[in-house]
C-alpha cells in the first residue's frame, strides 16, 4: 500500500532524504550551540538541584569520581538544550511530515507534539520539586534510624535524577501518544497490536540504550514501564472502533466478500441532496463537494483506512472530476471507484422529483459488481413491490441518448439496460403497478 497525497509533491526519494538531512542537521546544530550556551550556567543549576534533593541537614554529599561529574555535567547541559530547542524540533518535524499525513494523522501529531512537551515538562518539574526530594528524604530517615552515617555520592544522585526524568519523559510521551490515538479513534482493539509493536518497541529501545549503567535495575524499570503503559492505556487498546460508519459485507457474483460505501457528493450545491434519513442497505457518507475539496478527499482516504471498504460509489457525478491521483490512492487502499451521475438524472426534470429516495434506491439496485449483475431486475422488482402506489416510467436508451427528456415530478424514473429490457417487461407485466415506457 502506497499513498501519494495530493498536497505532497511527487519527487525522488533522494530529494526527501536531502530535505530530511538538512532539517536534522539544523536541529543538531541548534542543540550543539544551545548546549555550549547552557554549559556556562549548568554548574549553578546542578548546585540548585543538589541542594533540593540533598536529604541531610548538614553537608553529606561527596564527589568520588570527578570524571563522572564532568560527564553528568555535559549530559545535564545536553538535556536542557534539547528542552530549550524543542519548539524548533517540533516545527521541523511538522514541516517535513505534514504534507504526507491524512487529517486524522495530522490531528494526532499536533496534539502529541504540544501535549508531549507539556506533559514532559510538568512531570519533570514535579519529579525534581517533590518526588525525588521526598524519596531521598525517606531513604535518609531509614538510614539514620539504623545508626548509619550518611555519605552520598553527588554524581550518583544526579545520575539517578536524570535517569528518572528521562524514563518519565519517554513513558509519559508514549502514553500520551496512545491516549490521543484512542480519543481520535485510530487506536482500537483492531489496531492495538500495530500500536503496541511500534510504541512499546520504541520505548524499549530508548530505555535500554540510555540506562546501561543501572544493569538489572534498568531491566526492572523497563518492564515496569511497559506494564504501566499497558494498564493505563487498556481502555483505548480494548475499545471498539469509534468510527460511525459500519460497513456491511455483501457477496459478489463470485462469492467474494465486498464492502460497498456510498459517498453522497452534493457537488457544491449543484446536485440535490438525498432525503435524510433514507433506508439504504449500505452505509452513506455526505460531502459538500469532493472534486473541489482536497481535505474532503483526504477524509475519504481516512475512512478507507479505517473501514477497509472495497467499493466506493459516488452519487453526484460519474467520478471523472475526482482526478487520477485520488483514484490511484483508492486503488492502493484496495477500493474501486464509480459514479452514479445524479446530475445527469436531474437534467431530465424541470421540477425536482417527489420521490428522490425511491429513485436513488432503484439506481443503487441496478449497480453490478459487487452485486450480481444478472440479478438486477430481481432487485428492481423487489423494491417496486414495496411501493406499488407510485407511477414508474422506464427507458432502455443509453444515458447519453436520454438527455433532454422531461419527466413529471411524481414519476419514478428507471433506466433499464437494453439487454434486460424484455426480462423487466415480463416481470412487471402481471404486477398491479403503473409502469410506462418512454
Amino acid at each position: 500500500m502506497s499513498l501519494q497525497l495530493e498536497r505532497d509533491q511527487r519527487v525522488h526519494l533522494q530529494a526527501h532524504l536531502d530535505e530530511l538531512t538538512g532539517r536534522v542537521t539544523l536541529i543538531f546544530a541548534a542543540i550543539v550551540v544551545m548546549t555550549l550556551v547552557v554549559s556556562t550556567q549548568i554548574d549553578a543549576w546542578l548546585d540548585l538541584l543538589l541542594a533540593k534533593i540533598d536529604p541531610c541537614s548538614s553537608e553529606c554529599l561527596n564527589l568520588y569520581d570527578p570524571a563522572r561529574w564532568s560527564a553528568v555535567r555535559w549530559l545535564g547541559a545536553l538535556l536542557a538544550a534539547i528542552a530549550l530547542v524543542s519548539p524548533l524540533i517540533m516545527h521541523q518535524a511538522w514541516a517535513f511530515s505534514n504534507k504526507g499525513l491524512l487529517p486524522s494523522e495530522r490531528a494526532w501529531m499536533l496534539r502529541w507534539m504540544f501535549g508531549g512537551c507539556a506533559v514532559a515538562l510538568t512531570a519533570s518539574t514535579l519529579t525534581l520539586v517533590w518526588l525525588l526530594p521526598t524519596t531521598f528524604g525517606v531513604g535518609h530517615s531509614i538510614q539514620t534510624d539504623m545508626g548509619l552515617v550518611a555519605r552520598y555520592d553527588a554524581v550518583l544522585m544526579l545520575s539517578i535524577a536524570i535517569a528518572v526524568i528521562w524514563m518519565q519523559t519517554v513513558v509519559s510521551v508514549a502514553v500520551l501518544a496512545l491516549a490521543i490515538a484512542g480519543q481520535l479513534g485510530a487506536l482500537n482493539k483492531h489496531t492495538a497490536d500495530w500500536w503496541r509493536l511500534r510504541t512499546y518497541g520504541l520505548v524499549l529501545l530508548l530505555l535500554y540504550a540510555s540506562l546501561p549503567q543501572f544493569g538489572g535495575l534498568a531491566f526492572v524499570l523497563i518492564v515496569a514501564s511497559l506494564l504501566v503503559m499497558e494498564v493505563v492505556c487498556k481502555p483505548w487498546l480494548n475499545q471498539e472502533p469509534t468510527l460511525s460508519v459500519e460497513v456491511v459485507t455483501v457477496l459478489d457474483e463470485e462469492g467474494g466478500a465486498r464492502r460497498p460505501l456510498v459517498l453522497e457528493c452534493q457537488c457544491n450545491g449543484a446536485a440535490l441532496p438525498l432525503p435524510s434519513p433514507i433506508d439504504l442497505s449500505v452505509p452513506r457518507l455526505v460531502y459538500e463537494g469532493l472534486c473541489r475539496s482536497e481535505h474532503q478527499r483526504e477524509q475519504v482516504l481516512d475512512v478507507l483506512l479505517a473501514t477497509k471498504a472495497t467499493d466506493l460509489i459516488v452519487t453526484g457525478c460519474d467520478g471523472v472530476p475526482l482526478g487520477k491521483q485520488f483514484k490511484s490512492n483508492c486503488t492502493s487502499l484496495g477500493a474501486s471507484l464509480r459514479g452514479m451521475n445524479l446530475l445527469e438524472r436531474q437534467s431530465y426534470r424541470t421540477q425536482p422529483a417527489q420521490h428522490p429516495g425511491l429513485e436513488f434506491k432503484l439506481m443503487l439496485a441496478q449497480l453490478g459488481s459487487p452485486w450480481p449483475e444478472q440479478n438486477q431486475i430481481e432487485r428492481l422488482v423487489h423494491i417496486m413491490k414495496k411501493h406499488p402506489d407510485q407511477t414508474y416510467v422506464y427507458t432502455s436508451n443509453q444515458e447519453k441518448h436520454s438527455w433532454g427528456q422531461q419527466l413529471n415530478p411524481d414519476s419514478v424514473f428507471i433506466h433499464v439496460p437494453s439487454a434486460f429490457e424484455k426480462e423487466f417487461e415480463q416481470r412487471v407485466k402481471n404486477l398491479k403497478i403503473s409502469v410506462e415506457c418512454l
